[in-house]
């Protein structure tokens, strides 16, 4: 590897670079690894243990993002109509079937047998409730209301029927509908948004018993129709990866999710081993193009071109990954649909990016200054710190500055930046469709750091169309324009490691989704 650039701390990143967006609640205090709890696995009483990066700032609210790391919190809770498995099929949940009434109608048949945590029955009176909800005043702060934002209402049809309206062509509504997390009406109506987030009421495996500083506890749902393997889940808010390996050595926790290739290889000697998921989710460096000045090199495409052609994406991931995943070329990988498998990512060629900074005139290079957090993704740090010794390389000196997750939602949301550009995936979770993010970098964005019209059009007329083939024809297209247009530094395709202890059996995830009720523990 070449030089390493040190990275240059400005406040303790929490979670993950490439978030999706979730909500700007009191983020959970972290908790000291010296004082967790150790529930040793046994016969009589089985607790799973998981150490998270951080529990959801929301705490039990499921509208406030889908993914990493709240996803491990609320997908214990709470259940949608479907679920979008690890090769991008979508498979019943909720709901056992659906369809295609016209461009604007489908119908879903519910489960019959489904309960919430306080005993009250599911119906399509729930899902008629979420719906109403995601489309009032009050969600706008929702960042699931914009991924079903082409849902336009919903109607009880029977007491396990329902129709969901669209107000575009919605072919993909099945995946959408996974995001729909189903809340029991009676409590939210009881307690309001706030309150519920603090007594959360769903379907899933686990129901909420106690929000502690930085752990939950949960017990098993016996009477849902997924019961778990386990008696009770602990989860534990451990922000630092070194704390996650000390608690998988010390028997503290059963699995630590957001490690790296490195933490897996020492945590072996315990009897522990690792776990590679995949994700569909790009990390890279975007640049905020809408708020630096005209004149400044990254507004200039050859620029932008020429840093990605100075990166040599390969040999991190080499190092950092064990050649476990693969350049990105667009802002998706290949589970997204869309995805355009003719477009090859940047190639490593150092010449190449000097002659395109000449040609826009910086032939001695520029400095800029790029955010990024750092906490809870794989080997994010080296990652970002071996961008910036690539592109030093060519003259471009980079600073890296970590923030905050709370800072990066600030930014995505009310355009609050320091600096010319940020680390963020660029994530088709947990819809799969390539769309996703294409919507969140451009124009459609609220207060957008990257503008181009022409794409923003095409991305709004991909949305809008019913026929999947041509839709997807369509948005191949953007991606090449993506790529093109190098709105970012393309970095390359997420996956995740977690670390599993001796004791755990059946572990088996879904991109980011672990699957809780299959998990089990042996003594």
């Amino acid at each position: 590897m070449t030089r390493i650039i040190t990275l240059v701390v400005i406040c303790a990143g929490l979670v993950f670079g490439g978030l999706l967006i979730f909500g700007s609640e009191k983020q959970a205090p972290e908790l000291d690894p010296a004082n967790t709890t150790s529930v040793a696995p046994s016969t009589e009483s089985k607790t799973l243990r998981v150490g998270v990066v951080s529990l959801p700032p929301a705490l039990g609210n499921p509208y406030r993002g889908t993914g990493v790391p709240t996803i491990y919190t609320y997908r214990a809770m709470f259940e949608g109509l479907t679920f979008v498995t690890e090769e991008g099929d979508v498979e019943p949940r909720l709901a056992t079937s659906w369809e295609n009434i016209d461009d604007l109608t489908w119908k879903f048949n519910l489960r019959d047998d489904v309960v919430f945590h306080n005993g009250v029955p599911f119906t399509a009176d729930a899902v008629v409730f979420a719906i109403e909800y995601l489309r009032s005043p009050e969600a706008r702060v929702e960042p699931i209301a914009r991924d079903l934002a082409a849902v336009e209402s919903a109607e009880v049809i029977d007491d396990h029927t329902v129709l969901i309206r669209t107000n575009i062509p919605a072919p993909l509504l099945p995946a959408l509908t996974e995001a729909l997390m189903i809340v029991e009406p009676g409590q939210w109506q009881r307690l309001g948004r706030e309150g519920f987030a603090l007594e959360p009421i769903g379907t899933g495996p686990f129901k909420l018993v106690k929000w502690e500083e930085a752990k939950a506890t949960l017990e098993a749902h016996r009477e849902g129709w997924r019961p778990p393997k386990v008696d009770a889940l602990h989860l534990f808010a451990l922000p630092d990866t070194s704390s996650r390996v000390q608690a998988i050595l010390s028997d503290r926790i059963d699995i630590g999710v957001a490690m790296s290739r490195d933490n897996i290889l020492s945590i072996e000697s315990v009897g522990a081993r690792g776990d590679v998921g995949t994700t569909i989710s790009v990390l890279g460096i975007s640049f905020i193009l809408t708020k630096t000045p005209e004149d400044h090199p990254i507004q200039d495409k050859r620029v932008r071109q020429a840093l990605n052609y100075a990166v040599n994406k390969d040999a991190y991931i080499e190092a950092l990954f064990g050649g476990l995943t693969k350049a990105a070329s667009q802002p998706s990988t290949q589970a997204g649909f869309g995805y355009n498998d003719s477009i090859k990512a940047y190639p490593y060629d150092p010449e190449r990016a000097r002659a395109l900074l000449a040609e826009a005139g910086y032939p001695d290079g520029f400095p800029f200054t790029a955010q990024v957090t750092i906490g809870g993704g794989a080997s994010l740090a080296p990652a970002y710190q071996q961008v910036a010794a690539d592109l030093l390389e060519v003259g471009v000196v980079m600073t890296l500055r970590t923030m905050p997750v709370q800072q990066l939602i600030r930014g995505i949301q009310e355009g609050e930046w320091r600096g010319e550009a940020f680390g963020m995936n660029y994530s088709a979770e947990r819809t799969v469709d390539s769309l996703r993010p294409a919507r969140l970098h451009s124009c459609i964005q609220r207060i957008p750091w990257y503008c181009n019209e022409e794409l923003t059009d095409k991305v709004r007329a991909a949305f809008a169309i019913a026929d999947l083939d041509k839709r997807r024809e369509l948005t191949e297209e953007i991606m090449a324009m993506y790529n093109d247009d190098a709105p970012a530094i393309w970095m390359h395709e997420v996956i995740m490691f977690k670390a599993l202890g001796p004791h755990v059996r059946n572990f088996r995830q879904d991109h980011t989704v672990l699957n809780y009720d299959e998990i089990d523990l042996v003594p």
